[in-house]
């Protein structure tokens, strides 16, 4: 028992282990890169503090236990040391709860509430000043120690025990917000700070407590001061994470606050065809142009195409809103210089408020597929919740659900719809069409289906499924000996950026012996918009292997006589929209045909979209189109429905 209650056995040693670990960690803090400077700085004042608490209780050990320290110090110097030594201790309360709050953004409100806050460390630090001088709260004996007069001297813990109370309630309320790796570490943190004091007391020694000090401390610093969960360290944008928490804590916190967004169309595609180095300058361009704009000096950066600001105690209606919006308006009118590399950037900005327009981070989540929606719809005009219609939010949360558990579900199928060749009288390609059937909602269109599973990150599993379905059909059946040459199917932008994209369909091909010119993936009219290195790439691959390309829904997008030429494709699909339209209006017939010569003159084929009627198919035919497609011939079907079609039609 005397071993652990003599001081003289481990204080000298404890505070040199205690001020080794504290001068690790002030260098690891040192060393790393600050964001979150309110934060940063709060520790930082811990850390310091902790190193002059070190020093002091390492002298007034050397003077105890050491004669040539004892004599070299002196009973005054030393009692000096003692006082500076407690108002170090005492400091370390008020500056831990201060960093807990900077961790979950909370700021006092008002000088009241500030003075509260720091009351108690005012008593605790001037009471040592005041005991000594007066005699009434301590003395100091014959060989230096500090002796506590009892019970008037317990008044200096209350305010810790405060701090304490405090705490706890903080980290009960506010942990939720934030992983559990860090969650433990602030546990940790002030369990050990809480404990060091009863073993104070026992031991009569303060050592214990600044070595548990200086390992909470260095815990902290792997932790919360270690921000690659919060901040992206290439570029200095805070991350999804960051964002998730700071909605979180403001929303426990019941604050007002506006979260501003800048919707950069294509950002994706356009980061995508850049090298690693101008990706990252454009977005640590932009990042720094809207701290500019930003009232904390804080960009958001959740996903690859938005941009984030938060204004506190802001509605989106009032003014700085708008005027934010009007600056970012401007500057992106004009083109950003990357490297010395002109690039247009469009945004689309739009505001959310909160509480009274998203009560919680869940409810945020579900809104954010609406406003995907709507933002490309909406212009340049900025969107506002008021543009949103929220009532689809819930129907899309169950169809998200549904569509990730298709593939697992058995929900998907390929159907595939005949398309006819004039010059062979034949039907011999057809195009292949995902449908998902769900037992309560029924079929959900593709045109809902796939942007979700853009969204919910199944795409890339879906596509798989259409290729082997249709490589499986090639294999299992007779569809080439009734004249089927090839099958159109769709390939997305989300598959053709894909680096392994061409091994992967190669692999499938041989998997089925099915051969390359079998294939024929479509593209959408407007993908040069996001195009990329990968993607040129995989195209350039895949088209030398044989496969061939169409260019979907042409006649929808932003066609130009340049790009109809160079367009890697060796079909055109001319969308219905401009064949029914055609057939109503002179004018957009004349459209239409003049499209037709056009790519009749480029040697490219085409094919028809959405031929209803027999005077329709009549007309198509005459004007050149090489293929048509449409109701009058037939819908799509399911594989067997569609092996009967091709045995009755070509013989």
């Amino acid at each position: 028992m005397e071993l652990l209650t003599s001081p003289q056995s481990y204080d000298i040693c404890f505070s040199v282990a205690s001020l080794v670990l504290i001068c690790v960690t002030l260098f690891i803090h040192l060393s790393e890169d600050k964001y979150y400077s309110k934060q940063g700085h709060i520790f930082g004042a811990l850390v310091i503090d902790a190193l002059l608490l070190n020093i002091m209780g390492l002298f007034h050990a050397l003077y105890l236990y050491n004669e040539f320290m004892h004599d070299l110090i002196g009973y005054n110097n030393n009692c000096y040391i003692v006082l500076a030594e407690k108002m170090l201790t005492y400091l370390i309360p008020y500056l831990s709860i201060t960093y807990l709050m900077s961790i979950f953004q909370i700021e006092p409100d008002g000088p009241l509430r500030k003075a509260i806050l720091i009351i108690p460390t005012m008593y605790s630090v001037f009471f040592y000043p005041i005991g000594y001088f007066t005699g009434f709260f301590f003395y100091f004996d014959e060989v230096g120690k500090l002796v506590y007069n009892y019970p008037q001297a317990a008044t200096v813990n209350i305010g810790v025990d405060l701090y304490y109370a405090f705490a706890t309630y903080l980290l009960l309320k506010y942990t939720k917000t934030i992983s559990s790796e860090k969650a433990s570490a602030l546990w940790v943190y002030y369990f050990l700070m809480m404990v060091g004091v009863p073993i104070r007391i026992v031991t009569k020694s303060s050592s214990i407590f600044e070595f548990s000090v200086s390992l909470t401390l260095l815990l902290c610093v792997y932790t919360f001061q270690n921000p690659s969960e919060f901040v992206d360290r290439l570029t200095g944008t805070s991350t999804r994470n960051a964002l998730n928490f700071t909605i979180s804590t403001n929303l426990l916190q019941k604050r007002e606050f506006t979260l501003f967004g800048i919707h950069i169309d294509r950002f994706n595609a356009i980061l995508g065809e850049k090298s690693s180095e101008v990706a990252a300058a454009m977005v640590s361009q932009v990042t720094e142009y809207l701290k500019g704009l930003s009232p904390d000096k804080v960009v958001f950066y959740p996903n690859m195409e938005d941009f984030i600001l938060i204004f506190q105690g802001v509605t989106p209606d009032e003014v700085v809103i708008e005027r934010t919006a009007e600056q970012i308006r401007k500057r992106f009118k004009d083109t950003w210089t990357i490297l010395d590399e002109e690039i247009k950037l469009y945004e689309s900005p739009y505001a959310i408020g909160f509480p009274d327009e998203v009560g919680s981070l869940e409810r945020y989540n579900e809104v954010r597929g609406v406003l995907d929606k709507a933002i490309g719809k909406q212009g340049k005009d900025m969107l506002r919740m008021a543009d949103l219609n929220l009532k689809i939010v819930e129907h899309d949360k169950k169809i998200d659900s549904i569509v990730k558990h298709a593939l697992d579900d058995g929900l998907l199928e390929v159907y595939y719809q005949p398309i006819y060749s004039p010059s062979t009288g034949r039907f011999s390609s057809c195009e292949a069409l995902l449908r998902l059937k769900d037992p309560q909602l029924g079929f959900i269109s593709p045109a809902i289906l796939m942007p979700i599973a853009e969204r919910n990150g199944t795409i890339l599993s879906i596509d798989r499924f259409v290729i082997e379905s249709v490589c499986e059909m090639f294999q299992e059946t007779d569809v080439r000996r009734h004249g089927l040459d090839y099958v159109e199917l769709n390939l997305s932008v989300v598959d053709c950026i894909q680096t392994n994209l061409y091994d992967n369909v190669m692999n499938m091909l041989s998997k089925y012996q099915v051969k390359p010119s079998e294939i024929n993936f479509e593209i959408t009219e407007t993908y040069e918009q996001g195009i990329t290195s990968v993607m040129d790439e995989n195209i350039t691959k895949l088209t030398e292997a044989g496969i061939a390309f169409s260019m979907d829904d042409f006649g929808t997008g932003y066609s130009n006589l340049v790009r109809i030429a160079t367009t890697p494709v060796d079909l055109f699909k001319l969308d219905k929209s401009i064949i029914q339209s055609a057939f109503e209006s002179e004018t957009s017939y004349m459209v239409m045909i003049n499209l037709i010569k056009i790519i009749k003159a480029l040697k490219k084929e085409i094919v028809a979209e959405g031929v209803e009627t027999g005077e329709q198919a009549r007309q198509l035919i005459k004007l050149g189109c090489d293929h048509i497609q449409g109701f009058f011939y037939a819908r799509p079907m399911p594989r067997d429905q569609f092996l009967q079609f091709l045995r009755d039609h070509n013989g």
